[in-house]
């Protein structure tokens, strides 16, 4: 066997998945949902709105109240502007067009993944007292998450078997967010609010590219683990501004979500080493970035209204999601993905008492640079822009049917394969989502 072929199959590493997540037993069926398929995002690993409303605005709304789920998400103090009780129920068909590039010298392939399509569910309840400055609200927010399943292909080097490339590689990583909100109106221009934000996050990853591999004279051999969640859990704090019935801005900031740390019972996974199919224990941490987000709602008339955000996500200094490279053991550092910012703008046109339109747009910056490629073949999310529309349907007097859908285009980024001299490795990623919100108002 060549020095090349011995590099390439003890280095080649896979990268983390995403989650199922159950919580109440009201919501069992709900958190059933999540975990039964692999999640797909929008910016990094974080879907770039929650709810048909907040998608078709391009994710942008921190200072417009214009739905419970993206204010539960986005602002905890535009819970004192949204009067009576409101109830939100959602969910979103993602469909993720995933594939990987290798080239190793003269051999190369590209493989199409074949993951399903994800059913991302959220479900929002807030209350504001007529009269009251007082506001509260609980959410259940489907909210981040990656994942893929690509099948072994002799035919594309890195996903040749082991020990020469990883084999079958997949994964599967979700996080669900639990808001538990309150907001007061210190008058009628200001509205703070606060959250104590809970989550859920689950697991699974084969192989397990943060574990140490098995390596003997046939080469080295990465373990798989089965599904394994966490808890973990922040704060958020929200400005609301509304000098004027035209303009209106908002602000807000979420900490790090710092998460228990992921454990699996595995097995040694070298078949020429004594060793092998013993037991071994593999542990691994990924906690949720920190994100701050501003923006300004313009409503030059009754059936007008536009939304800006910006938004900062800390991809660079939070667990799992920062370091680089591969320890002297062979296991993976981090996923050496950066902190980005993002941008997105929303318009919603009231056509007539029952309908209401709605377009946006969100450009994200690329949380993964193209020299962390190799370490996220199976986290490859390399969103860039969304182009989202949708519509409303009032029912009733309480009832409105909410309708979005939006595509993220085809972005692609291209790095080394480590650590093997002139390998190249090249994900390559596309989303389209459909997401219906039934929408509830006393």
């Amino acid at each position: 066997m060549s020095s090349l072929q011995r590099k390439v199959r003890s280095h080649l590493l896979a990268a983390p998945p995403l989650a199922p997540l159950a919580l109440l037993a009201m919501l069992a069926l709900l958190g059933g949902l999540l975990g039964a398929v692999p999640a797909a995002a929008g910016n990094g690993h974080f879907l770039h709105g929650v709810g048909a409303v907040n998608d078709a605005m391009g994710g942008a709304g921190v200072a417009l109240p214009n739905d419970t789920l993206g204010a539960l998400n986005l602002n905890p103090a535009l819970l004192t502007e949204l009067d009576g009780s409101g109830f939100e129920f959602s969910a979103e068909y993602a469909k993720a067009g995933n594939a990987v590039t290798s080239q190793v010298g003269p051999f190369s392939g590209r493989t199409q993944e074949q993951g399903r399509t994800a059913l991302i569910p959220a479900f929002g309840f807030t209350r504001h007292p007529a009269g009251s400055p007082f506001a509260y609200g609980v959410g259940f927010l489907g909210l981040a998450g990656f994942g893929v399943d690509y099948p072994q292909d002799a035919h594309n080097p890195i996903l040749s078997p082991q020990p020469q490339g990883f084999g079958r590689v997949y994964a599967n990583y979700q996080f669900l967010k639990v808001p538990v909100v309150a907001a007061l109106r210190l008058n009628p221009e200001w509205s703070v609010g606060v959250a104590f934000v809970t989550g859920r996050s689950a697991l699974t990853a084969d192989p397990a590219g943060f574990a140490t591999p098995d390596c003997g004279p046939n080469g080295c051999f990465y373990p798989r683990v089965n599904t394994d969640s966490a808890f973990g859990y922040g704060g958020q704090i929200g400005v609301h501004y509304r000098p004027s019935h035209v303009w209106a801005f908002g602000a807000s900031y979420t900490t790090e979500q710092r998460f228990q740390t992921f454990e699996w019972n595995s097995a040694h996974a070298n078949p020429a080493l004594p060793d092998s199919g013993t037991a071994r224990r593999i542990s691994f941490r990924l906690d949720n970035p920190a994100t701050a987000v501003a923006g300004i709602g313009f409503t030059p008339t009754p059936a007008l209204k536009f939304a800006l955000d910006g938004k900062w996500i800390d991809y660079g200094h939070t667990t799992g999601f920062s370091g680089f490279g591969i320890a002297p053991d062979g296991h993976a550092l981090g996923l050496g993905w950066r902190s980005i910012t993002v941008f997105d703008v929303g318009g919603q046109f009231q056509a007539n008492p029952w309908l209401t339109l709605r377009l946006g747009y969100n450009h994200a910056e690329n949380a993964i640079p193209d020299k962390s490629a190799f370490f996220n073949v199976a986290s490859p999310a390399i969103w860039g822009n969304h182009v989202t529309a949708g519509f409303g349907m009032r029912v009733d007097s309480a009832l409105t049917l909410n309708l979005a859908y939006y595509y993220a285009l085809k972005t692609r980024i291209t790095g080394p394969l480590y650590p093997v001299p002139g390998g190249v490795v090249s994900d390559e990623q596309s989303l389209r989502s459909l997401i219906a919100t039934f929408s509830f108002r006393l």
